[in-house]
């Protein structure tokens, strides 16, 4: 900075001192001019340094050592040095230039000509400006030259970002190269180790062979002693320990090197889903560590014990004295074996544990980072501009950079290779073919018989949109396809396949609102073509920044310019956000006409869906736009997951849900108990069904969020997990998590039993059977035993046997005797009615003052259904304790009785034809038995008949019914005939006295 300082001292000062005219500028513009030539020697120095780098990338040896990297660091910190330097330059060099060009435009109103006396003011003048005009045009040429130090500093400052650029990607290769070289190098390493082990392993085997058929051979013929059959088992225990100590020294190893592989992948350049994927991993691999530390442990506390009763034996002197002291060695050798393989798993776990720590860290690190805008700073945002500008040019060549590796693939491309490509080429063009005959003609008949299933019309709308995209996606297919063929790397073409998959996709956004929001219009108030055309807008615009956002991504650009188009994708999304808000019920108002009203639950889902989607949006987007973009993305992440998820659950619910629909209409249109087949099993199924596929998604939700494995439930194993105890019963049976499991499945089969295995029983198994009683009875008794089955099965899995039972029971017995005498009093009641069958479903019962048909015999009581309508629940015991009239215990025919009277002076012979006439034109009254009327007696003022018929109370709705209807026709038939209702005698009573007239006149 001193020169700043020094060169607008020399500036100012000189403009304003009275002596500037002596003043010789000359020495100024040199230094300028020297700097001016040093700095275009230096910007060719570092073009010829920059190629040079470019020579050795060529000429680099393949073999990459830590020496090269580290070297290679070295230049990078140089570049940026340099980087640094020339930045700070050109920074004073444009302020300087600013002061200058100042002073030149602001020289005409700071140089004001005083005229001091005793000269002549046309002299004076004249020399004045001829000085003024020598210093401007200075000053001129000194601005000029900064002005081409500025362009050589910016020429030099874009060369030394090319070749940091060019330094870090070579890095970059080389760092992964040299990752790959030490994998490699572990790797064989590995497999040397390996072989050698196996073959250790080999040695073991066969002598562990020889020791076993030693030992078939000695129990076929017989020890010599028990000694020797001793140290034959030892032999196998040592062979079979040594077999197990190389197998799990190569499993220490594979692990180690494992680590040392993911640990040498970490770097702080890594990205979140790469970093997340990288802590996955050295999770399981900790785990397994873990494992592998408590199995060791285990291991080397039993040779202890086992080395502890050895010497135990020699300290006691036994007469094997020889052999057991022959196991110190061999024994001791297996134990150090795997002490040393234990102290080297602790070590492996803490170095996972450090890296799992760093991982941590950088993962938080990441998250929490704020990237900042280049703010008010001018100069920088030219510097953005200038890169920004360069972006076509750097596409181009990343194109044109594509030549060469595509022309070398092509050159190595076998003669049966092109044939290969040319048959699939034949084959893709004629799928293509026949996708475009199915798409225009076989779409039409689906959505012709589709018969307003949702599902239906969701498979119609992808038909459509595959439709008008096809040509898109079979061209993206066949480049895949070819490249695939060829051999070709796809990386290398992973910007143009990246590009067109988003043109595709938001190309399939927008038709698909074109369909769903014109093609089907029913929002009258027009609400739906609104939001068509903002979307539509939106999109279009969002589609540009987001090819943009890719590009820059896969560009060697700086930083500033992938954070600034990735701020353009968040607003895009804040955007799309606030349109999706505005009309958040548009979306839901067109997809419930394709809903039905059983299904609210998805009207629900939909609607809160429609609401969430672009309020996650505009969160996300919103925290994106203040800077943290890295923790944007990892929530949209999660929340893009949680919806896939969710929406793959909703589309499987919907297709599950209108399959069972449709298969239980063939059941019924097809079968003769299609019904009881639909109710019974596909039901029971169908919710079984429903919770498989809600357990499935949460388990497929948890697994792509890589929480699998850190959830402590689903980390447990199974079956650990169903072997837990839980608690002890009854001194002997021990609960389990599989006892609780088998307990589950059988509550929910016997839930089952009891709703359906009375309906199954009398309308398939028995349904040939003509008695309804026995019929039905059967049923029940096949309901019991179901159940008593099950209740037993679930005893048994208790681990309950005859004597818990019988403890159990006894206890049971006591219930009844203390407070449930009359529950059990109706259940053996219940069955006792079943057995002896007095009454059966649909008889005609009197009950106290209720009449009524039964409709229901349960274990407790029948129901009776009253003529109004009413269930009467009579107890089971109350039919043999109580009054209990059963009209249709061995047919459903019943006879009415029905009291008629008429006056006392109608022919009784008339009135019995009357009612007979009367009767036989009611057809609900049965002709066999035939109705009888009977003369019953005769008064004083009335004639007085009983009348009898018959009626049959499986084709009637209620006796009261065929009662009113006869009444009704004899009514009328009697006024036809003039018959008229008995007159009751009436007596008069006279108050007061009654006066006789005598007289005859009167």
């Amino acid at each position: 900075m001193y020169k700043l300082f020094v060169l607008l001292f020399i500036l100012l000062g000189g403009f304003y001192s009275p002596a500037y005219a002596e003043l010789n500028e000359s020495p100024l513009v040199s230094l300028t001019q020297q700097q001016l030539v040093a700095e275009q020697t230096r910007s060719d120095l570092l073009k010829k340094k920059f190629q040079g780098w470019r020579n050795e990338q060529k000429i680099a040896s393949p073999i990459i050592s830590k020496q090269s990297l580290e070297h290679l660091d070295l230049m990078i910190a140089m570049a940026k040095a340099d980087l640094e330097s020339i930045s700070l330059s050109l920074k004073t060099t444009q302020q300087s230039t600013d002061l200058i060009q100042d002073s030149i435009r602001n020289a005409p109103e700071q140089w004001e000509v005083s005229i001091p006396p005793g000269l002549s003011i046309s002299q004076e003048v004249q020399q004045q400006q001829t000085q003024l005009q020598q210093i401007l045009q200075e000053r001129r040429n000194l601005f000029n030259l900064q002005q081409k130090r500025i362009k050589v500093l910016q020429r030099s400052r874009d060369t030394v970002q090319q070749t940091i650029n060019f330094a870090e990607e070579w890095r970059q290769n080389l760092q992964r190269n040299y990752q790959l070289q030490q994998q490699a190098h572990r790797q064989e390493s590995l497999d040397v180790l390996a072989v050698r082990l196996q073959q250790d392993q080999q040695k073991w085997m066969q002598r562990l062979n020889q020791w076993n058929e030693e030992l078939k051979k000695a129990e076929v013929t017989g020890f010599i002693n028990n000694y020797s059959y001793d140290q034959i088992e030892f032999n196998i225990f040592e062979a079979e320990e040594k077999n197990n100590l190389l197998e799990t020294e190569l499993n220490t190893e594979k692990i180690s090197n494992k680590l040392q592989d993911l640990a040498s992948a970490f770097n702080q350049k890594l990205s979140l889903s790469t970093l997340s994927n990288l802590q996955h991993q050295i999770e399981n691999l900790s785990e397994q560590i873990n494992t592998s530390i408590d199995l060791f442990h285990n291991k080397i506390k039993f040779l202890k014990n086992y080395w502890i009763l050895i010497n135990k034996d020699l300290q006691e002197g036994v007469p094997n004295f020889a052999h057991a002291q022959l196991k110190i060695a061999p024994l001791k050798e297996i134990m150090i074996g795997y002490q040393n393989l234990f102290i080297k798993m602790q070590q492996l776990a803490k170095e996972a544990d450090a890296q799992q720590i760093l991982i941590a860290k950088q993962l938080k690190l990441q998250l929490a980072n704020r990237q900042a805008l280049p703010g008010w700073n001018l100069n920088a945002w030219i510097g953005l501009g200038e890169t920004i500008i360069q972006i076509p040019t750097l596409t181009i060549d990343k194109l044109a950079g594509l030549y060469e590796p595509v022309f070398n693939k092509l050159e190595l491309v076998s003669s049966w290779q092109w044939l290969i490509v040319f048959f699939g080429m034949l084959i893709w063009f004629a799928t293509w073919l026949k996708l475009r005959r199915f798409l225009a003609v076989d779409r039409v008949r689906l959505q012709q018989r589709s018969r307003g299933f949702f599902s239906a019309q969701t498979v119609i709308v992808v038909l459509q949109l595959l439709q008008r995209h096809l040509s898109g996606i079979m061209l993206l297919a066949g480049l895949i396809g070819l490249l695939f063929l060829l051999n070709i790397p796809i990386k290398l073409f992973s910007l143009i396949i990246s590009m067109s998959v988003v043109c595709l996709i938001f190309s399939i956004v927008i038709q698909l609102a074109h369909i769903l929001l014109l093609e089907n219009t029913t929002d009258e108030s027009g609400h739906d073509v609104k939001l068509y055309y903002r979307l539509r807008t939106t999109l279009l615009i969002g589609g540009i920044v987001t090819l943009a956002t890719i590009l820059v991504n896969q560009l060697p650009v700086n930083y500033e310019v992938q954070d600034l188009f990735g701020r353009l994708f968040m607003l895009f999304l804040l955007i799309v956000a606030l349109v999706l808000m505005k009309s958040w019920e548009v979306v839901p108002t067109l997809l419930e006409p394709y809903i039905e009203n059983k299904h609210a639950y998805l009207k629900r889902v939909i609607r809160w869906l429609s609401f969430l989607i672009p309020f996650s949006l505009l969160t996300n987007a919103l925290i994106g736009l203040v800077g943290y973009v890295e923790l944007a993305w990892a929530i949209a992440h999660y929340q893009g997951l949680f919806l896939v998820a969710l929406t793959a659950y909703l589309l499987l619910r919907g297709l599950l849900d209108e399959l069972v629909r449709w298969a239980s209409e063939q059941c019924i249109r097809h079968f003769r108990n299609g019904w009881l087949w639909s109710q019974s099993l596909l039901k029971p199924f169908h919710q079984i069904l429903k919770l498989s596929l809600l357990i499935l998604s949460i388990m497929g939700l948890f697994e792509l969020y890589g929480w699998g494995d850190r959830v402590p439930l689903l980390n447990t194993s199974l079956a650990k997990l169903l072997s837990m105890k839980l608690f002890v019963i009854a001194s002997t049976a021990t609960v389990t998590g599989l006892t609780i499991v088998q307990l589950a499945i059988l509550v929910v089969i016997l839930i089952w039993i009891a709703h359906w295995s009375r309906e199954f029983a009398y309308r398939w198994l028995f349904s040939h059977t003509k008695d309804l009683g026995l019929r039905n009875s059967l049923a029940i008794f096949t309901h019991y035993t179901l159940i008593a089955i099950g209740i037993t099965i679930g005893l048994n899995i208790l681990g309950l046997n005859w004597g818990n039972i019988s403890v159990i029971l006894g206890l049971f017995s006591l219930g009844v005797g203390l407070g449930l005498r009359d529950l059990f009093n109706n259940f053996f009641t219940g069955i006792f009615l079943l057995l002896e069958r007095p009454v059966k479903v649909g008889d005609w019962v009197t009950v106290g003052n209720y009449d009524g048909q039964v409709s229901h015999i349960g274990a407790r009581s029948i129901t009776v259904t009253t003529d109004d309508r009413q269930e009467l629940l009579v107890p089971n015991a109350d039919i043999f304790s109580k009054n209990f009239i059963n009209w249709t215990h061995r047919d459903s025919v019943v006879r009415a009785l029905v009291t008629i009277k008429t006056n006392r002076k109608d022919n009784p012979q008339r009135i019995k034809d009357i009612i007979l006439e009367v009767l036989a034109t009611i057809p609900k009254i049965l002709t066999n038995p035939k109705p009888e009327v009977y003369f019953k007696e005769i008064d004083k003022i009335l004639l007085e008949f009983k009348v009898e018929y018959y009626v049959d109370l499986n084709h009637i709705s209620s006796r009261s019914g065929v009662r009113s209807q006869f009444l009704f026709s004899l009514w009328e038939r009697f006024a036809g005939e003039g018959i008229l209702p008995p007159e009751a005698s009436h007596d008069v009573h006279l108050e007061g006295k009654l006066e006789l007239n005598s007289n005859p006149a009167v």
